[in-house]
């Protein structure tokens, strides 16, 4: 019997959400350019912990224009986030059991300008 692991496989670490939209669909809407680094595909489930309140939810992510540094929260999740909160993207894999490839977790810090200064 084989038996499987949930694993971390990316983190995007102190995103800033730029824009919530209440309206519609629950989605994160993310830069393109940081989901290849951290090879997170568009319509994967993601968690989001949020920084500002210590909200924690899950949602799916879609991608947004390479190079746009967009982070916008969409839907029932915009009560748990405000725009100008500090979020952490985690995404996570199943492995059957046995070592997990070398080359995981990713640990991505794609903003570092936006990082709140430290008390």
């Amino acid at each position: 019997m084989d038996l499987t692991s949930s694993l971390l496989k990316s983190e995007i670490q102190y995103v800033l959400v730029n824009r919530i939209y209440p309206d519609g669909e629950d989605y994160l809407l993310l830069d393109e350019e940081i989901l290849e680094a951290a090879k997170i595909l568009e319509n994967e489930r993601v968690l989001i912990f949020n920084h500002n309140n210590g909200a924690t939810f899950e949602t799916y992510v879609l991608k947004a224009g390479k190079g746009s540094q967009a982070c916008f929260v969409c839907g029932p999740a915009t009560r748990l986030v405000h725009a100008g909160d500090h979020i952490n993207i985690l995404s996570y894999a199943r492995w059957v059991t046995g070592p997990a490839p070398t080359e995981y977790p990713l640990i991505i810090v794609p903003f570092k300008n936006q990082l709140p200064l430290q008390h």
